[in-house]
């Protein structure tokens, strides 16, 4: 039986060989047309992906004859290929695909026919790529220009032929097939003057542009630098490393259009490792382009810039003309004796732009002959200057002039400040004051019986204008208003800035902004250097020793180490010994934990300021400076934070104290109350308070305090438990509350029971106002009186409330941000009584940044379908505001574009009015 059955197996196994061996003759065949359709099926995918890069590379340009042939043809392949995919895939059983292959013609089977159609496919492909090649290769030009440079009119100051004819030059370079074009010239020729004279008007002349953005190269620009500039100006987040943040950036701007304004270019920048697209020009329908500002022709070249403009000084009458303009006509022409003296001085100028301008400047308030003789003299003065030749030295020399111009040393000692800065840096105004402030140079006088810190910051901004006036200082942008040219912030110009360090009375060692990682370790740098500003660098190494950095026989008066972010503790260690140091600036170093106990040597120390790191307690030896004036721990990360009794009491002549948390939920349970019982003990007078409390009772207390010179100007509320209003905006609890009331101009009101909010005319004169977590609160009134400075209004989590249409009325305001406010239906009511809300505008003049953020139920801007008009508006944000589907904005002329950050979503379903309202938008799509 066994051998039977073996028998059987054997014949089975012969038979099914035979059969292998008779139907493999025609079954290879057919498993080999089913892999030529695969592929066929591949190249044909391929052939789309090539089809869709080669019309994107056009986007709207012309066709030449040659790319419809290719695109005909390719279309025709497609359509073949889904043929012969129909005929294959009709059989897929074997007895009708064996049948078919019996009964047709192996030149028309459909592996053959695949074939064949494979080999048309791959030369189509060919043919495309060449194609696509060249036309990446071949310069495209851009969209044409919305308005020709000769139809602008543009405000230009003692407008010259040659300044125009440079700006219409750049302009039209917006329209042409050239990716780059290099602007250099000596300092002070109106480079950086050009460049922002291109950005105010791109909105007007090339709208294809969807982010125009200048950056500050600087001298010593690293690659982290300019990244940083390049996230600060877009508003992107910041990475951990330059890679990261390069990939960021690249991913950011790959698919948009942009035009790169880059000042102050002192050599060659590797712009693909801080993250720009390459290569430049016309890149699949997308506009990259760049403007390299340089002092020097051959690094415009060197960052491929093949076409120039060279910025000489002005000739003869253009620099008259620019000169005039900044003296005023009427200042030279009534007589004739100084009109001939004028004109001599403004050839001292040597025909440089900001000379003329600030010389002009200075001499605007001249009136007699004698004036205008005495000044040429001192033009004339070789011991102005140090005695060396070129341009610099010039210019150095007739900055002097004009600093000694200036008509108090307060002006001028406030000014050379600035330099302490980095090169092209946007400084802060509030900054800048608190820093004149704590340098002494504005002082606040507690014997005086008025607002010092008012006073103060009233005499600041007087030297700012006085600066700004003489345009030793000028305008700077605020990164937060998307780079918005700003009254807010101050730049000192890169020649200004050199000519200032080198007349600075006293040595000063600056080295800021330059991407350092240790401090200088030449002694000679140290060594009797009175200011020492290594501010926004990355120093994260220091010696274990401070004669090993030369530091051992250093003594600075100040010290800015502001924003080295990973600052070491060796460092700390290094400057303990620097027992003459009166100023020192820490804030946002990285201090984790414990309070530096090294800063509790530094006797004679009288600002310290600290914000934005993570310290849990302060020390009492920080009693041991008894001279400290100003303390600011602005937005502490921790939330809680320990204040030993009688620390404060110890601290006799502090004037400014500043202590927050960045919490915005809780801190630790009274500890304030050492800071007030030490205020009432020892009847110290503070002429700035900024504090957290947690109820009305110690807002009285505090209020209690002002006849001593306790004076709050910012204050943060939280879990005020049973309080139904804010009897803080009151006039009904002036006479309990009146000595805080008089001099706040902060307030902050977190996790409260408040059920209304109502400001009447004798509400504090605020400026900053931010509610969160007001669950309960379901009205809010603000007269107009006393919203007549607010300008920033933060609203988060109070979900009762249905609108504000109070913030219409606030002439000032700059900033609104809303965020979580659930039961928010509308921003604004409709119109006045009698009107009608789709007739009726309202005007926003001066908001820059708004912000809605998880509003679910927020339906429209405005009652009745009105309109908004937002002149100055330069960022939107919104995000988990689903049913908001119409932004009611009318455009105003020459506002620019508004940087718009939102889900994509959200943007691709938004109504629109019109496209002159759609173009007036630059969506960044999250």
């Amino acid at each position: 039986m066994e051998m039977q059955f073996a028998a059987v197996l054997a014949s089975l196994a012969l038979g099914g060989a035979l059969l292998v061996l008779f139907f493999g003759k025609w079954w290879q065949p057919l498993a080999d047309a089913d892999r030529r359709v695969k592929e066929l099926d591949d190249a044909v995918e391929a052939l789309l992906q090539l089809r869709a890069a080669v019309l994107k590379q056009l986007d709207g340009a012309p066709e030449s004859e040659q790319t419809r042939a290719w695109l005909r043809r390719a279309q025709e392949a497609q359509d073949e290929v889904a043929s012969i995919k129909a005929r294959h895939d009709a059989g897929q059983l074997y007895v009708i695909r064996l049948l078919q292959y019996f009964l047709a013609a192996g030149a028309v089977a459909a592996g053959a026919l695949a074939e064949k159609q494979l080999k048309i496919v791959r030369a189509i492909q060919e043919q495309g790529a060449a194609l696509l090649e060249a036309a990446l290769a071949t310069p495209q030009a851009p969209p044409p220009l919305l308005l020709q440079p000769e139809e602008l009119e543009l405000p230009l100051p003692a407008t010259t032929g040659a300044t125009r004819a440079r700006l219409n030059e750049a302009l039209r370079f917006l329209g042409d097939c050239d990716a780059a074009l290099g602007v250099w010239g000596a300092g002070g020729v109106g480079k950086t003057t050009l460049l922002k004279h291109v950005r105010g008007v791109c909105g007007r002349v090339a709208p294809f542009f969807d982010h125009v953005f200048l950056v500050a190269a600087s001298r010593d620009c690293t690659v982290a630098n300019l990244q940083r500039e390049v996230v600060a100006v877009l508003g992107l987040r910041e990475a951990p490393t330059e890679q990261a943040q390069a990939a960021g950036i690249l991913s950011f701007l790959r698919d948009k259009s942009f035009l790169l304004l880059l000042d102050g270019v002192w050599e060659r920048l590797d712009l693909e490792r801080v993250g720009i697209p390459q290569p430049f020009g016309v890149v699949a329908g997308r506009v990259r382009k760049v403007i390299v500002a340089s002092r020097s022709e051959t690094v415009c070249a060197d960052m491929g810039c093949r076409k120039k403009i060279k910025m000489e000084r002005l000739n003869e009458d253009d620099a008259w003309n620019l000169f005039e303009g900044n003296v005023g006509e009427e200042a030279v022409r009534w007589d004739t004796q100084i009109s001939t003296l004028a004109r001599q001085v403004a050839a001292e100028c040597k025909g440089l732009p900001l000379c003329l301008a600030i010389v002009g400047r200075a001499m605007s308030n001249k009136r007699t002959p004698e004036e205008w003789s005495n000044a040429l003299d001192k033009l004339k003065n070789p011991q102005l200057s140090s005695g060396k030749s070129g341009p610099d030295e010039s210019t150095h020399a007739l900055v002097k002039f004009c600093y000694d111009n200036l008509e108090s040393d307060m002006a001028r000692e406030c000014m050379l400040t600035c330099a302490l800065w980095p090169e092209d840096h946007n400084i802060s105004k509030d900054e800048l004051l608190q820093c004149w402030i704590g340098l002494g140079l504005l002082p606040i006088n507690l014997a005086a019986g008025n607002d010092d810190v008012e006073e103060a910051h009233r005499l600041g901004h007087s030297v700012l204008s006085i600066l700004e006036s003489a345009r030793l200082l000028e305008q700077g942008d605020n990164h937060r208003y998307n780079m918005c040219p700003s009254d807010t912030h101050v730049r000192l110009h890169d020649a200004l800035r050199d000519a200032a360090l080198r007349f600075a009375p006293g040595k000063w060692l600056v080295r800021a902004g330059v991407g350092l990682r240790e401090p200088p370790r030449d002694e000679a740098l140290w060594r009797d250097a009175q200011r020492v500003s290594l501010m926004h660098n990355a120093i994260e190494e220091a010696p274990a020793k401070a004669a090993a950095a030369g530091l051992s026989d250093a003594q600075p008066a100040s010290l800015m180490l502001q924003c080295n972010r990973a600052l070491p503790r060796k460092m700390l260690q290094a400057i303990q010994h620097f027992t003459r140091l009166t100023y020192l600036d820490l804030e946002d170093t990285g201090i984790v934990d414990a309070f530096p106990m090294e800063i509790c040597c530094l006797v004679s120390l009288e600002y310290l300021n600290l914000s934005r790191n993570r310290i849990l307690s302060l020390p009492m030896e920080l009693g041991n400076l008894s001279g400290l004036k100003y303390l600011h721990m602005r937005d502490n990360y921790y939330i809680q934070i320990t204040i030993p009794a009688g620390l404060i009491s110890r601290l006799g002549k502090l004037q400014v104290l500043e202590l927050f948390t960045a919490s915005i939920v809780s801190v630790a349970d009274d500890y304030v109350a050492p800071v007030i019982d030490d205020l009432e003990s020892s009847g110290a007078s503070v002429a700035s308070l900024g504090i957290w409390l947690d109820n009305t009772r110690d807002v009285q207390r505090l209020a209690s305090l002002a006849p001593a010179g306790v004076r709050v100007r910012s204050l943060h509320l939280r879990k005020l438990a049973g309080a139904r209003s804010l009897e803080l905006l009151s006039a009904q609890h002036a006479a309990e509350l009146g000595g805080v009331q008089e001099h706040l101009r902060e307030l902050v009101v977190y996790s409260s029971d408040v059920v209304e909010i109502v400001a009447d005319a004798h509400a504090p004169r605020l400026e900053v106002v931010k509610f969160g977590f007001l669950t309960r609160l379901h009205t809010m009134e603000w007269s107009h009186g006393a919203a007549s400075c607010l300008r920033e209004v933060a609203m988060g989590a109070c979900h009762t409330l249905t609108h504000i249409t109070w913030v219409q009325h606030l002439p000032c305001l700059e900033s609104l941000n809303l965020s979580g406010c659930n039961g928010m239906t509308r921003l604004l009511g409709g119109a006045a009584e009698g009107g009608s809300a789709a007739e009726e505008l309202v005007t926003f003049p001066r908001l820059r940044l708004l912000a809605l953020l998880g509003l679910a139920k927020l339906e429209a801007v405005r009652d009745g379908g009105g309109e908004c008009a937002f002149p100055e508006l330069r960022r939107l944000q919104t995000r988990g505001c689903s049913r908001l589907r119409r932004i009611p904005m009318r455009p105003a002329s020459g506002q620019g574009k508004v940087r718009v950050e939102a889900d994509r979503h959200w943007w691709n379903g938004l109504q629109w009015a019109g496209d002159d309202v759609k173009s007036c938008f630059v969506p960044v799509l999250l």
